[in-house]
């Protein structure tokens, strides 16, 4: 018996400080293929812009979250969590995709900060951070089964809403510790930088000293020198250019899932250890 496919809507709800006609008939058209997209935007808020992308899982009255019901194990592995890997998979690409094409063509490039899922219409939503370049791991399909079972198991607690992974106080660490790991190995290649440039200076006052004078002297070799160096510089910028406009960008660290926020139906919150599957020893009800 063929199994049902889920049917997807993605939100795009955006800050209204980046939203104009244009850049919504862009989304769309970037977006059209991944599945039925809506873009919408939010009042800004104090800092920088955040934007989410939300996919609202449609699947009819089918139960799978919970393994009490019939059936709900079986479409769940063989259905729900292939589709989220494959919809993650398609919508971070296509995020970094859309952001390639503006680079190009010298538009404004749009960071999602969250991707988020809504299961079994509405029942529980999973939401993922995304990396520094807004892109999220197909991968994180897997975190979705791991987040079922510990619900199944009871170790969240009961009337869970939400989980978002990671938690912020988590994610917030995790920054701090990516901008000092940055600064060292900046200040690491200045220093190897500064080395090699004195190391160079030597050599070329030694290679002075040594050549004859007749040599060094000769009009024709210099202009032949400089344009070589002049033509080295116009090849380094234009690869410059050209990686700056085409290059996939790194992200600043990959993003650590293990700690999670745990929400719940009264709007309380608790950090929550995925891999101990308990709440974190720190945590205290929000």
């Amino acid at each position: 018996m063929p199994q049902p496919r889920p049917s997807c809507t993605l939100v795009l709800d955006i800050d209204e400080r980046l939203y104009s006609e244009d850049v919504k008939l862009e989304v769309q058209r970037c977006y059209a293929y991944v599945c039925a997209t809506l873009v919408r935007t939010h009042p800004a808020t104090e800092g920088e812009p955040v934007n989410t992308a939300r996919m609202l899982a449609k699947l009819g009255t089918r139960h799978y979250l919970h393994s009490a019901d019939e059936g709900a194990d079986e479409l769940w592995s063989d259905v729900m969590e292939r589709w989220i890997y494959n919809e993650l998979h398609k919508i971070g690409n296509n995020m970094v995709i859309y952001n390639r094409r503006q680079r190009e063509i010298g538009g404004t490039q749009l960071f999602f900060d969250w991707v988020e899922v809504e299961l079994e219409n509405g029942a529980l939503t999973l939401a993922w951070r995304t990396d520094s370049t807004s892109f999220i791991a197909p991968e994180c399909a897997l975190l979705a089964s791991r987040a079922r079972t510990l619900l199944n198991e009871g170790s969240c607690g009961e009337n869970v809403v939400r989980i978002q992974m990671p938690s912020d106080a988590s994610y917030e660490r995790q920054q701090q510790q990516a901008a000092e790991d940055r600064a060292r190995i900046e200040a690491e290649k200045k220093a190897a930088a500064e080395a090699e440039a004195e190391a160079a200076r030597q050599a070329a006052e030694e290679a002075e000293k040594a050549a004859e004078a007749s040599f060094l002297e000769s009009p024709a070799l210099k202009a032949e020198e400089e344009a070589a160096e002049a033509e080295g510089e116009m090849r380094e910028e234009l690869r410059e250019e050209i990686e700056e406009k085409y290059a996939l960008p790194e992200a600043d660290f990959a993003v650590d899932y293990t700690l999670w926020t745990v929400v719940f139906e009264d709007g309380t919150e608790r950090d929550f250890d995925s891999t101990a599957g308990a709440f974190a020893v720190e945590d205290e009800t929000r």
